[in-house]
């Protein structure tokens, strides 16, 4: 079996920090949910050398004296889970809603004036609806994602701030066309 670490959220949104033994990461969430925890991160519990090797030059290393540890002192943890994917996304919306604004700016100030150069496509990019949908979807994911973070990122919260971004898109696209 093999050692994973997980961080939890037990019935009152405290986090748990603790390690299972299972067969496989999905075994170990079904264990840590098993404890009525709710899993917020599991990951394979690091493993020394010679546990996980049996190759003839970890014989010595395993002869030499080992130390005692150090203790290791842990970051205060807070209350905020670390979601990748949220956080990736996060970062490409708005790095995208960046964008859109250049194009905007460029593209307004190329279209009301002349200019002494010339922006290829700005001008399209500038009157084209889809990048006009694209720049209301980034904002709109980073304003509701927002909220969402600083609410304590809770399921529901979450399912109804889906709910509200999909119905003001669709509300925004059945009036702008």
């Amino acid at each position: 079996m093999t050692t994973y670490t997980y961080q939890a959220t037990d019935s009152s949104g405290k986090i748990v920090d603790g390690n299972v033994d299972a067969l496989s990461l999905q075994a170990a969430r079904e264990e840590v949910a098993s404890l009525g925890l709710e899993p917020i991160e599991i990951y394979e519990a690091a493993t020394s050398v010679s546990e996980t090797s049996d190759a003839p030059w970890v014989d010595a290393m395993q002869s030499a004296p080992k130390e005692k540890p150090l203790k290791k002192e842990r970051a205060p943890q807070s209350d905020v889970a670390y979601f990748p994917l949220l956080d990736t996304l996060r970062l490409y919306a708005g790095w995208l809603l960046a964008w859109y604004c250049l194009v905007f700016a460029v593209g307004s100030y190329q279209f009301t004036k002349d200019i002494p150069f010339h922006v290829p496509y700005a001008e399209s990019l500038f009157l084209s609806p889809l990048v006009l949908s694209f720049t209301f979807a980034a904002y709109l994911f980073l304003l509701l994602s927002g909220i969402y973070t600083q609410t304590g990122r809770s399921k529901k919260i979450g399912l109804v701030l889906a709910t509200v971004g999909v119905a003001v898109f669709i509300l925004y696209k059945m009036n702008i066309q």
